[in-house]
């Protein structure tokens, strides 16, 4: 298998999925399909091309919410 460019991660696309099928864990739903590969990896083989459906994920990060309190809590 060739090897991928890292520039479509699967792990960051919207589409991919991880199954709980232990011999095909990872899958893609806008293709529609699980594999033991990465999504992308299989596309990438199969059409020597990077996925044209790639879709990057929106990263929400969660903020710590300051306290006003000072000192120790029993």
């Amino acid at each position: 298998m060739k090897k991928i460019p890292n520039t479509s991660l699967c792990r960051n696309c919207q589409h991919f999925f991880i199954t709980h099928d232990k011999f095909k864990p990872w899958g893609c739903s806008n293709f529609g399909f699980k594999s033991i590969n990465l999504p992308s990896q299989i596309v990438f083989s199969t059409t020597g091309m990077k996925c044209a459906y790639f879709k990057q994920k929106n990263l929400l990060l969660k903020t710590k919410k300051h306290s006003k309190r000072v000192g120790r809590l029993a």
